[in-house]
């Protein structure tokens, strides 16, 4: 990989913690598009993980959560190379906490307007795309969050009790 282009990922990178939100939205969204066809760049946005991770956690808008969360599943999607970065930099955890916060909408029928707009959906896809990868799956399994995925197999929105249900499937496996 030229320097030029490892400098733009670096730059890319510190963007995640621009002053502003839109900036920090569409960093996510393009770490997310940079790692999507392979693992080429997975070296460089390794950087990432903690940035995202703390972008899930914090008081930001649900669109930028949900770019974050689809830029870590796109971290997993082409190889295993970042799983245990994903686990120690905390975006395992990070990705659970999330769900679990969302997960109370999510199980309230009332509520279905909340549930689009959430992350959650996002977030559940990249739990099942890190179950792939034996690492992750330990990971999620001995999560004191993860019992949350199990209630969300009881949600009235397809979407999230499918995705729920497809977690729990892969986490059994051995």
């Amino acid at each position: 990989m030229s320097s030029a282009n490892n400098q733009i990922i670096s730059l890319l990178i510190d963007r995640c913690a621009d002053s502003d939100k839109r900036t920090r939205k569409f960093a996510c969204f393009a770490i997310g598009n940079a790692a999507y066809h392979n693992d080429l760049l997975y070296d460089e946005l390794r950087r990432s993980i903690p940035q995202l991770a703390n972008l899930l956690v914090s008081t930001e808008e649900d669109k930028t959560k949900a770019n974050a969360a689809g830029a870590l599943s796109n971290l997993v999607r082409n190889s295993n190379k970042l799983c245990d970065d994903i686990i120690s930099k905390g975006a395992l955890q990070a990705l659970l906490k999330l769900v679990s916060d969302c997960s109370v909408v999510a199980l309230n029928p009332s509520r279905k307007d909340a549930v689009n707009e959430s992350p959650l959906k996002i977030a559940l896809f990249s739990l099942a795309k890190m179950c792939a990868h034996p690492r992750c799956r330990e990971f999620l399994r001995s999560s004191d969050l993860f019992p949350v995925i199990g209630r969300l197999r009881q949600s009235p929105e397809s979407t999230i009790s499918n995705y729920a249900s497809v977690i729990m499937s892969k986490t059994s496996e051995a």
